[in-house]
């Protein structure tokens, strides 16, 4: 039986990495950290628009109240920031770590499953 347990253990680390825990969503402290890029996309009715996309080196879910608050797999956040303070910009090309309050993506202005209004953002 041990061998079978060693076994089993061994092929569940083997599998690939794994995802971290699911960010909650609406919860004001939320952390990322991935590489900082800017993209440009089309809303629905095909108007440019560009958006802040952080690539994540392994995929995180998303949990909350809402339906599309339920994002089981995600490797991108789209970011913004309401707090003008927030320079997202000079850390494009970066690698960061951002925290701030994430949300499932609902609209068509939203360029990833998760959405996330950054409060706070450092070079790694």
């Amino acid at each position: 039986m041990t061998r079978a347990l060693l076994i089993a253990v061994a092929l569940t680390l083997a599998a690939g990495p794994a995802m971290a825990a699911c960010l909650d969503a609406n919860a004001e402290d939320a952390v990322a950290e991935g590489r900082l890029s800017r993209g440009t996309f089309q809303d629905a009715a095909g108007r440019t628009e560009t958006a802040f996309i952080l690539s994540l080196a392994a995929p995180t879910c998303l949990t909350g109240p809402d339906e599309f608050d339920q994002v089981p797999e995600a490797k991108r956040l789209h970011l913004y920031a309401s707090d003008e303070a927030v320079a997202l910009a000079r850390f494009v090309g970066k690698t960061v770590r951002v925290s701030g309050r994430p949300f499932g993506a609902h609209t068509a202005h939203h360029h990833a499953p998760i959405v996330m209004d950054v409060v706070r953002i450092e070079a790694r």
